[in-house]
């Protein structure tokens, strides 16, 4: 099969959405969702004595408006529904029962249930009680993709799922993101799953579109390759090369040593790493097989993100005091003096006026 988008459906899409404001890394983690949820189960990755498939949860985390996180999602998704056979899309607030509901008429041919969460605000979907509800618990069983899963609901009784593989692209401030996942997810298997692309600032200003730009034929070009990813079917190889990469930094990783509060992540790292190879080897082409390269890119996209995972967890758990001093640090190191007027004025409302002795 022909692909039209070279050197590869992820650099595509990097071009289609270069003229933009969101971040490159978020248009990237856009693109990997898109290709990651067209996979379903038809492609799989050999490990010892398990299996894993190439779905991913993905977080965009910005300021409010102000990296276009939402803008950023649509582009890829609008393109995802413009494909032939469109997995299903779970873009409104759901409980446990309307989504497991949801993955049962999904099923293909096969019987297999697929689908991609979309949530451009991670809190309105998951709600306040997203571990009461048994939503968070439900999302960490579906990520590991299983052969058949059970759920007892209510109204329902007892429901069995098969061969389900649901991938997940939301985003949050690190605000609502206290509020979407409790502090008791921390550590446990959710975060762990989930890769959390930070935006600080937009890639460029962009107020007017570009009269002479026309991206008719590039996007096309994106919808036909993405209806050839969907027709892929296989077990994932690895060259030689791709190998010995690999193992190389496994054994480097192994004598790192992390925070506990992302010692699940690391823990799971490798695996995470090799569903992004397979994306990235499957954007370029239908060898099914990883490279070097696909390892090294995985790698240093996940590196990229790293930088910014402890500060994501802390202001998860942090308390009312933790999270007002964690905002007083990040407006002094913007403006790289704690003596500046601008910034002693930004915290004014962070900081606690001291209180003064009661007279007698």
């Amino acid at each position: 099969m022909d692909r039209k988008c070279k050197p590869s459906w992820i650099d595509s899409y990097l071009e289609y959405t270069d003229d933009q404001e969101s971040p490159k890394a978020f248009h990237e983690w856009v693109g990997m969702s898109v290709v990651s949820s067209v996979l379903q189960r038809k492609v799989w990755i050999p490990r010892v004595k398990y299996t894993i498939y190439p779905n991913i949860y993905v977080i965009l985390i910005a300021g409010s408006a102000k990296c276009r996180k939402s803008i950023a999602i649509r582009l890829g998704i609008d393109i995802l529904k413009d494909i032939k056979n469109p997995p299903t899309i779970f873009a409104q607030k759901i409980t446990t029962e309307a989504l497991i509901q949801a993955l049962e008429e999904s099923k293909s041919k096969d019987k297999a249930c697929y689908g991609i969460i979309v949530a451009s605000e991670l809190s309105v979907f998951l709600g306040a009680d997203a571990i009461r509800s048994g939503i968070i618990p439900a999302l960490t069983d579906l990520y590991d993709s299983p052969a058949k899963w059970q759920y007892h609901t209510r109204s329902r009784g007892r429901e069995e799922l098969t061969n389900v593989t649901l991938s997940m692209l939301a985003a949050s401030t690190k605000d609502w993101l206290k509020t979407s996942i409790p502090a008791s997810a921390i550590g446990g298997g959710f975060t762990s799953r989930i890769v959390f692309v930070v935006g600080v600032s937009p890639s460029k200003l962009v107020l007017f579109p570009d009269p002479h730009a026309d991206t008719t034929a590039l996007r096309a070009n994106l919808i036909y390759d993405l209806e050839l990813m969907c027709k892929l079917n296989g077990a994932i190889q690895f060259t030689k090369e791709a190998k010995a990469n690999a193992l190389e930094w496994y054994e480097r990783e192994a004598c790192e040593v992390h925070d506990e509060k992302v010692d699940g992540y690391f823990g799971r790292k490798h695996d995470t790493m090799f569903k992004i190879a397979t994306i990235l080897s499957i954007s370029e082409g239908d060898t099914l097989l990883i490279e070097a390269k696909h390892i090294k890119r995985a790698l240093k996209m996940m590196t990229y993100n790293e930088k910014h995972l402890n500060t994501i967890m802390e202001s998860v758990t942090a308390t009312v005091v933790g999270g007002d001093t964690e905002k007083v640090l990040t407006i002094i190191r913007k403006f790289n003096q704690i003596r500046d007027r601008k910034s002693t004025r930004l915290n004014s409302s962070h900081i606690p006026l001291p209180r003064m002795p009661s007279s007698a």
